[in-house]
């Protein structure tokens, strides 16, 4: 066959009339004149022909090798133009070509085909076709573009995969699948938009490095998860709905991430959006409604929660559990039908969050450390639990707990309840300790219901600048062994006693208030253990007689700051003696609280105060118990009047770093803000200066800004930067004024073994277990081999590893009809997890 000279019609067996310049085939199974077979027609083809094929059922593979093909039915939406393939091949096969299929129905018969369509190393186009088959694939692309449009797809085990390629799924519908719709592995990066899944396993599929983006689309009768990713993967899903199936919305497990906005997710059986084993994802604005499970769930996982509702879910609308630490911003949690979050030895951060009518507590933690900010909570039993089952070590920095139906907050356990700008209205209890938990709050105010603090147990209840009012019965009752400190506090309007003591611990009331109280102000005040201390009246002002130089600060009346003199920071240098291993950080603290207080000494005595730097630098691995130290710091600090609050804000890089030119130093001040008066602890610091894409520059921003702010408020703020020893060093290289205000590093070494063996003894004590002789030589055995590995998590390990004991033995109790009270508290060799488990 012979091409004619441009804007002639090419003619040949089977040629016909086509687009001016364009060779044209005709297969047909009828005319006269037409090739017979696609694949001879193809063949035939010179690059840049058109094969037009006339309905009808063709068997045999078609190859397209090294030329621009395009094969197209001749009648489009007309009858059927069938390509079949019975053998273990593709129905169509490209290989370095460029092919375009339009308006075919493509099918394999062999379940040892790879695919229906294949592409490798080519371009490949696919229109208004329907593919289906028992082929492995309905379309495999390696190292390709596929762009695939207007088709169905389904009857098959897997949809369209990409491996190691690129290219557009868009309005097709794709369905009746074994495994997933889309997969995107390796390095591709296709888009999928526009598509409606149903009736499979996996709707977008990611791993192995995948990305890709997802818009727009529709899921249904998902199985498994509607968009999944795992290992390395990073898609981004917009604007998609998720509804009625029985597996999650999104899941996210390994080291996967990616960015995820304005979705909605509802009557799925699983879970909204899982999230496990490390991954991280960034998630925006989005609605989950009617699940069977969590509405968010979080296992050992970090990732981001932007302004995400969740309703009507059947477990807690939010659960974070076994070591995570996500940030949760904004959101609404409504009608959780049982809690509405979760944290069970787990951490993270929840800024924002508002809680609506849970069906039983706001929030419950059961061991961990997370930090809850701007929190409010509206109905539920309770607004927020420390069950006390586990360890828990929680910091509540601004919540508004109104209407429960039982108490405001209630903790228990072993574990410490830190917490500023509090508030509880309308509650019967607004603050219930129990157990030997130690709270902390300044500045709360328990207005309403029956009694507004109640201590049993051995709980320790420390309370400034707090307020209770409008009860029915007393402002607070002690009772058991419960001990209570509370300084510059007003009690009022309380039908019943101020403070109604019926413990024999010690119970110190200092310079609080009394206002119309119909009982007692303090009942029990002369009991042996309790100290009351009226409150200070203010000094008359000194008027300096005419000619006289005016008089100082102390001379006119003003009080000054409180110094060592007059507050007590043995109790908490105690706490921090108290910590098991830690011996170069105790020396330390103790070194600089030394130094804060005779350079006060020296300031009284009119001599010069020589500098003490108060921003430091924590340096070491995770759970070696710098976030614990920072808080103990701050507590010293307000005490020692350095600052006047003493709060900690806890921070990382994504509460410092904005998304846009401008924002970073807007989210860095208000951050900054939050800690005037106390402590900003910016964990994983080094990550500022680390480059992570287009706006790798907004983290040295984030620096420049904070060393802006430090020197601003260089009496009001302390900062404390956190992270690895040798990234810190690099951190502090990255801005001249971060090494002159960090000049002093405190290390933090890894936990040895034995001390390992300390940490978990004492929460085996805590928790009423014991260690035996061989358990705790099997246990000692077990944690050195633990520290050799790199990920063990010192402290934090150390409580993983005992979580795992508790659940061993209930395992290994299980069978028992009726354990004896010591089967129940020994913890035996066997209940050690091996280190694979």
């Amino acid at each position: 066959m012979l091409l004619v000279p441009r804007r002639r019609r090419w003619r040949g067996l089977g040629g016909g009339t086509g687009q001016v310049g364009v060779p044209t085939l005709l297969v047909s199974l009828s005319r006269a004149n037409a090739y017979r077979d696609i694949g001879a027609a193809v063949a035939a083809a010179p690059h840049g022909a058109v094969v037009v094929v006339e309905p009808g059922r063709y068997d045999g593979q078609v190859v397209v090798r090294a030329k621009a093909v395009t094969i197209r039915a001749a009648v489009p939406g007309g009858p059927p133009v069938l390509v079949e393939s019975g053998a273990a091949a593709p129905a169509v096969y490209c290989e370095d070509a460029q092919v375009v299929l339009q308006g075919l129905t493509l099918r394999t018969w062999s379940a040892d085909a790879p695919a229906t369509v294949s592409a490798l190393r080519a371009s490949l186009t696919i229109e208004s076709c329907v593919v289906t088959g028992q082929a492995f694939n309905a379309v495999l692309c390696e190292r390709s573009t596929a762009h695939v449009r207007m088709c169905d797809v389904s009857g098959m085990r897997r949809g369209v995969a990409f491996v190691d390629g690129s290219g557009v799924v868009e309005n097709c519908r794709l369905w009746d699948l074994d495994e997933y719709a889309v997969l995107s592995k390796r390095d591709s990066q296709p888009t999928v938009r526009h598509c409606h899944v149903r009736d499979t396993d996996r709707g977008f599929d990611a791993f192995e490095g995948g990305g890709g983006t997802v818009e727009d689309c529709h899921f249904t009768g998902v199985r498994i998860g509607a968009v999944t990713a795992g290992g390395r993967s990073r898609p981004t899903v917009r604007r998609c709905r998720v509804s009625g199936g029985r597996g999650s919305g999104l899941v996210f497990s390994g080291s996967a991430g990616g960015l995820v906005e304005e979705c909605e997710l509802t009557d799925l059986e699983g879970c909204g959006v899982e999230v496990s084993g490390g991954a991280e994802p960034d998630v925006r604005r989005c609605r989950i409604e009617g699940v069977g499970r969590n509405g968010i769930y979080v296992s050992g996982a970090r990732g981001t929660f932007t302004d995400c509702d969740v309703t009507a879910s059947r477990l807690p609308a939010i659960a974070v559990v076994d070591g995570a630490a996500p940030l949760v911003r904004g959101g609404v949690l409504r009608r959780a039908r049982e809690d509405a979050l979760l944290v069970r030895a787990a951490a993270g951060r929840y800024t924002g969050v508002r809680i609506e009518a849970p069906g039983r507590y706001g929030v419950i933690v059961q061991g961990g450390d997370p930090t809850l900010t701007d929190l409010t909570v509206d109905g539920g039993e309770a607004g927020v639990v420390l069950d006390g089952a586990v360890e828990a070590d929680v910091r509540l920095d601004g919540a508004t707990i109104r209407g429960a139906t039982s108490s405001g907050i209630a903790a228990g356990g072993a574990g410490r309840l830190t917490g500023t700008n509090v508030r509880v209205e309308n509650a019967p209890v607004g603050l219930v300790g129990t157990d030997a938990i130690a709270i902390t709050l300044t500045d709360a105010v328990f207005s309403g219901g029956t009694v507004g603090v109640t201590g049993a147990g051995e709980a320790a209840l420390h309370l400034t600048a707090s307020t209770v009012t409008g009860t029915t019965g007393s402002g607070m009752l002690l009772r058991e062994q419960s001990r209570l400190t509370l300084r510059a506090s007003t009690l009022r309007a309380c039908g019943g006693d101020g403070v109604q003591v019926e413990t024999d611990a010690p119970v110190l009331v200092d310079r609080c208030e009394f206002v119309d109280v119909a009982g007692e102000s303090v009942r029990g005040a002369d009991r042996a253990r309790v100290s009351v201390t009226a409150p200070e009246q203010p000094a008359a002002p000194v008027v300096p007689a005419p000619g006289d130089r005016a008089g100082s600060a102390d001379e006119a009346g003003v009080p000054a700051r409180p110094t060592s003199a007059n507050v007590d920071v043995d109790a908490v240098l105690a706490e921090l003696d108290g910590m098991i291993g830690l011996a170069a950080v105790k020396r330390d603290v103790r070194t600089l609280v030394q130094l804060i207080r005779v350079g006060e000494q020296r300031r009284r005595a009119n001599l010069p105060v020589p500098p003490v730097s108060r921003h430091l630098v924590f340096a070491g691995s995770p759970g070696t118990g710098k976030t614990t130290v920072a808080r103990i710091y701050g507590r010293l600090l307000a005490q020692l009047g350095v600052l006047t609050k003493g709060q900690v804000v806890e921070v990382a890089r994504v509460d410092l770093v904005g998304e846009y030119l401008g924002s970073t130093s807007l989210k860095t001040a208000a951050a900054f803000a939050r800690a005037i008066g106390g402590v900003l602890f910016v964990d994983e610091a080094y990550a500022l200066a680390r480059t992570f894409g287009t706006n790798s520059d907004f983290g040295l921003e984030a620096i420049d800004t904070l060393v802006k702010l430090m020197e601003d408020h260089r009496d009001e703020t302390v900062v404390i930067v956190a992270g690895y020893s040798d990234e810190m060093v690099q951190f502090l290289a990255t801005n001249p004024g971060l090494a002159s205000r960090f000049t002093k590093t405190i290390e933090f070494v890894d936990y040895a073994p034995d001390e390992l063996l300390a940490i978990i003894s004492a929460l085996a004590g805590q928790h009423g277990y014991d260690l035996t002789g061989p358990t705790a030589d099997a246990l000692l055995d077990r944690l050195v081999e633990a520290v050799r590995d790199p990920v063990f998590g010192n402290g934090r390990g150390a409580r993983k590893l005992f979580n795992a004991m508790i659940e061993r033995q209930a395992g290994r109790l299980g069978d028992v009809p009726a354990p004896t009270a010591e089967q129940l508290r020994t913890l035996l060799p066997q209940d050690i997890p091996a280190a694979d488990d």
